[in-house]
């Protein structure tokens, strides 16, 4: 009765051959299911109408699974060990049709995530259900698959400006893919990335910016963008683990102990990294022998994933100076070391707010630090003293000059009377 009632469900759909209604009469009925070995349930119930207005129900049953003999089937010796690793070897299939992203996918986050071993990062299958593929529905906020994984930073975007034109039909405004890419999933924060995909969208932005922020290229290179345009979050200095060869942040050292012990340590995590860590880590990384220099580049940014997604209109964008350039503000209270990790996702350390005053830290903040502008006190008294020395020094090697010369003509003056 269960196979007659699956037949008739499926042939309600109409463009369903006989060959998968054949399929259907079984996998049709509610509740059809396998148990397997891992102890898991692996549900086998294929909804017919919806396979049918699939993109793949033109390519029917044996498009993707053409190893079934239907004479055979099913296999009195299949068995399936459990449901990740059987999602993770279909994955094959999708290749073969779906080649160009594949190799996408193949240089993305979520497939770094895969080859570490994450059982949690998605496949194919994880965004795309393989029996209900319908065109066009990634690009609605009801259905986009990113949220499944992503539900608090999905939640964020929603509400912010972004989310916002969206959800009200605004098909221009971003949504997941827009900034990150769809099937070559990257990390924006990582190096110029985030500037860059703003700029895809807001290429009037540092023109706009030029009216009224000083030294406004600097600003883009070592401020985020949601350091200002998301005005409630929480700000924090990160100072970037970076390749002065290749100009790309470095991924995280391999070969020195005494950072990754130190840096483990409980003493470290409850405390953060101390000016000396730092010092001893840039003098291991840059011992004698290593070609690719490598330095800290310091950014400014907002302290979590959430908070970068809490985009507010540009009206509500931090625009008073002051929230930064004053001494004790609350951006330079919190301080990170990040090297890039599997697929760009940062490795973040603790630091102490004290690295930034450091003579240790002089070399750990290229890029980042402005005379009064930064409010690094230490830093502005030796720059003003290197200032200072640059100026007297001339300022003594002349007046020694003069006062050699008058003596030299004093001198030839009581020769010539004598």
């Amino acid at each position: 009765m269960a196979a007659v009632a699956g037949m008739t469900a499926f042939a309600s759909a109409g463009t369903l051959s006989k060959d998968e209604q054949q399929c259907l009469a079984c996998h049709g009925s509610a509740g059809m299911e396998k148990q397997l070995a891992s102890g898991e349930t692996l549900s086998l119930h294929i909804s017919g109408d919806t396979f049918a207005k699939s993109v793949h129900g033109a390519i029917g049953c044996a498009g993707c699974h053409s190893d079934i003999d239907p004479t055979g089937h099913p296999a009195a010796n299949s068995s399936i060990g459990g449901k990740r690793s059987f999602s993770v070897a279909r994955v094959q299939v999708c290749r073969g049709c779906h080649s160009e992203q594949f190799k996408e996918w193949d240089q993305s986050v979520h497939a770094a995530l895969v080859s570490g071993g994450n059982p949690a990062a998605p496949i194919c299958t994880s965004c795309h259900s393989p029996h209900a593929v319908i065109k066009g529905s990634s690009a609605a906020m009801d259905t986009v698959p990113c949220k499944a994984c992503h539900g608090d930073i999905f939640t964020a975007y929603a509400a912010s400006v972004h989310g916002v034109l969206r959800g009200s039909g605004v098909t221009q405004a971003p949504l997941c893919f827009s900034c990150h890419g769809a099937h070559g999933v990257r990390v924006p924060t990582a190096g110029a990335g985030l500037k860059n995909a703003c700029f895809g969208c807001h290429t009037t932005a540092l023109a706009a910016h030029r009216t009224w922020l000083p030294n406004t290229e600097l600003h883009f290179d070592v401020v985020s963008c949601p350091a200002c345009h998301a005005p409630k979050a929480q700000r924090r200095v990160d100072l970037v683990l970076y390749n002065n060869t290749t100009h790309k942040e470095a991924s995280e050292p391999l070969g020195v102990p005494e950072f990754a012990s130190r840096a483990g340590s409980p003493a470290a995590r409850r405390r953060g990294l101390d000016p000396a860590m730092l010092f001893t880590l840039l003098q291991a990384l840059n011992r004698s022998g290593i070609e690719d220099k490598t330095s800290f580049k310091g950014r400014l940014d907002v302290r979590t994933g959430v908070e970068a997604h809490e985009l507010a209109p540009s009206a509500e964008a931090i625009s008073d100076c002051n929230t930064c350039h004053r001494a004790g503000a609350d951006a330079f209270q919190s301080v990170t070391i990040s090297m890039a990790g599997p697929g760009g996702i940062p490795i973040r350390y603790g630091a102490r707010k004290e690295i930034l005053n450091s003579a240790f830290s002089i070399n750990s903040i290229g890029g980042f630090y402005a005379i009064g502008g930064t409010r690094i006190t230490f830093l502005d008294v030796l720059l003003v003293l290197a200032l200072l020395g640059g100026i007297g020094a001339p300022a003594v090697h002349l007046t020694a000059r003069l006062a050699v010369r008058r003596y030299t003509n004093r001198t030839r003056h009581k020769q010539r009377k004598g």
